[in-house]
C-alpha cells in the first residue's frame, strides 16, 4: 500500500475562482514518509490543467515542493495555509500573481 494517498477534488472558491484541490494524505501508521516514498507516485487522474490547483494537506515541506513542480502545468499552483487561505506560488495568467492569498472554504 501507498504511503502518501493524493485526492484530487474540483472545487469553486471564493472570487469565482474554480479550482481542484489536491489533498495530500499521510498514510503510514507512525504518519512518516521517506524520500524513497516520492519513486512511482503519480498525480490522480483527470486534473484539469486549465484550472488551478490548490495543494493541502499535512506533508515535509520538500514532498511539498514535489507537487508544486509536478503541478507546474496547471494554470496556477497555491498551496494552502490554514491562517491565510490558498497562497498562489506559481502562475501562468494575469487573473492571479505569486504571493497572492485566495480565501478559500475547504469542502470536504
Amino acid at each position: 500500500m501507498a504511503t502518501i494517498q493524493l485526492t484530487l477534488v474540483s472545487q469553486q472558491i471564493a472570487e469565482g475562482f474554480l479550482c481542484q484541490r489536491l489533498s495530500v494524505q499521510i498514510t503510514s501508521p507512525d504518519g512518516l514518509i521517506e524520500s524513497a516514498d516520492l519513486m512511482g507516485l503519480e498525480l490522480p487522474e483527470g486534473i484539469d490543467w486549465r484550472k488551478g490547483i490548490v495543494i493541502e494537506g499535512r506533508a515535509p515541506i520538500w514532498l511539498y515542493g514535489y507537487l508544486v513542480h509536478a503541478c507546474h502545468p496547471a494554470l496556477w499552483v497555491a498551496c494552502f495555509d490554514p491562517r491565510l487561505g490558498a497562497v498562489v506560488v506559481a502562475t501562468h495568467t494575469h487573473k492571479v500573481s505569486v504571493g497572492q492569498v485566495i480565501p478559500i472554504a475547504l469542502a470536504m
